[in-house]
């Protein structure tokens, strides 16, 4: 029989040891948590030729499509949704996939929900917020997808 135990939500934006850097190696490492599918993972830090680098580069079995992932901790602000639309927008240069913009962050807003909403149909946009739980010496990942 399985054992109940307690969790403590946390904030990695606060978390004096856990640095984004080491969220995207995790996220790199086991695609799979973003539940977008099977998905293999093509690149991090991808420099972009217009400035900037984008986060992750993931792409399907098939290869069929690409996911640009920019990773945020704490909510959601105005540069890095941006940022994240722009990266897509460099990227879909390469016709020869389907892209889709993915933005990870601790909190989802209500301004984000709606600039999704407006760009609907013209931006493939998934929005995943990551909740972090403290569970004895471990913290646990959550990804909800909005």
């Amino acid at each position: 029989m399985a054992n109940l135990v307690s969790m403590q939500k946390i904030s990695l934006k606060k978390h004096p040891e856990i640095k984004e850097d080491l969220i995207k190696q995790y996220i790199f490492d086991h695609p799979e948590v973003l539940t977008l599918g099977e998905l293999v993972p093509l690149r991090r830090e991808k420099v972009q030729p217009s400035g900037g680098r984008f986060d992750i580069l993931m792409g399907t079995v098939d290869n069929e499509t690409h996911y640009e992932i920019e990773i945020q901790l704490g909510a959601t602000d105005p540069s890095y949704i941006i940022r994240t639309i722009e990266y897509w927008d460099s990227e879909k240069r390469f016709q020869q996939y389907d892209h889709c913009a993915v933005i990870v962050a601790e909190e989802i807003t209500g301004r984000f929900m709606n600039v999704i909403s407006l760009f609907n149909g013209n931006i493939p946009l998934i929005a995943l917020q990551l909740s972090a739980y403290k569970v004895g010496d471990d913290i646990s990942l959550a990804f909800l997808d909005y």
